[in-house]
């Protein structure tokens, strides 16, 4: 008897590509096919590295290229369970985004944004207000947002305040993104005391709240954003609890992490999920057995 399997979700995830440095669609292709979840791509720039450290990197817009790929998948009848974006080259492309999603999604259709702008109380190279900004309508339109700690600053007005974090500091956070959000708000970067680390996730319609805490490790690990939100996005698509993909993603995160500490890579370079992978695969399988 041959053995059927279950239609495979899709997501559409719509990213940056960074030919060096493990970020962006070169995490979330991997990540989101570990979770179980086909992964198409519609890439919104090719970066020779990402931007961070590196410095005299290139990058090549490809506005002109996403929604001609959202109409030709339309074309095809293609179906899309999840949408998540990352990194935009421009604010300008949140308006395609959001053009994106009215072309692609379903009434199921579960759309996450990652609003990639800004890290450690600044804006990533390039960006200013105009991107927090875009980013506060792109996020009006998802239900789930994973900005990490100065993301949510930018867009809720909250003022940024670097570590520690009070439980108070992430609720106004949280209550300032109460426009800017859809169910799910997950706060990344997190640290509620010296040498910890996470993320916090609201479900604003329960008020429900999940946490999940590590070592924090001293310095900048990059990538490690779209780690999180690739497999948060892609198990929740696939129909996971919240504290289950909270647990999975923040312990893929925390091991390629660990790895990158003790192999010492140089941190451009971009976290060693590689090797984190085979259990993050068994957690996932754990999730949806039987």
């Amino acid at each position: 008897m041959i053995e059927t399997y279950p239609k495979l979700k899709r997501i559409a995830a719509i990213n940056d590509v960074s030919g060096f440095g493990k970020c962006s669609l070169t995490v979330a292709l991997p990540v989101v096919s570990a979770s179980g979840v086909e992964c198409a791509c519609i890439p919104t720039a090719l970066l020779s590295t990402h931007t961070g450290e590196f410095t005299g990197w290139t990058r090549h817009d490809l506005t002109g290229q996403m929604m001609p790929i959202a109409r030709h998948w339309a074309s095809l009848g293609l179906e899309f369970d999840g949408i998540y974006s990352g990194y935009l080259a421009s604010p300008e492309q949140a308006l395609v985004v959001e053009e994106i999603i009215g072309t692609l999604a379903g009434p199921d259709t579960l759309v996450i944004c990652d609003p990639a702008m800004a890290d450690n109380g600044e804006y990533y190279s390039g960006f200013d207000t105009g991107m927090a900004q875009a980013f506060r309508r792109l996020c009006a339109r998802a239900d789930i947002i994973t900005p990490n700690v100065t993301e949510a600053a930018l867009l809720s007005g909250v003022e940024y305040s670097p570590a520690p974090h009070s439980r108070d500091y992430i609720a106004r956070l949280f209550n300032g993104l109460e426009r800017h959000a859809g169910r799910y708000v997950a706060i990344t970067g997190v640290h509620p005391a010296e040498g910890v680390i996470g993320t916090v996730v609201r479900d604003r319609v329960t008020g429900e709240e999940h946490s999940a805490m590590s070592k924090a490790y001293p310095g900048m690990f990059y990538g490690t954003g779209d780690i999180f939100a690739s497999a948060l996005s892609a198990l929740l698509v696939r129909g996971a609890g919240v504290g289950d993909a909270l647990e999975a993603a923040s312990s893929l995160v925390r091991e390629s992490i660990e790895r990158t500490f003790v192999r010492n890579t140089p941190r451009p370079y971009g976290v060693d999920f590689e090797g984190a992978l085979p259990a993050y695969v068994r957690r996932v399988e754990a999730i949806f057995a039987g």
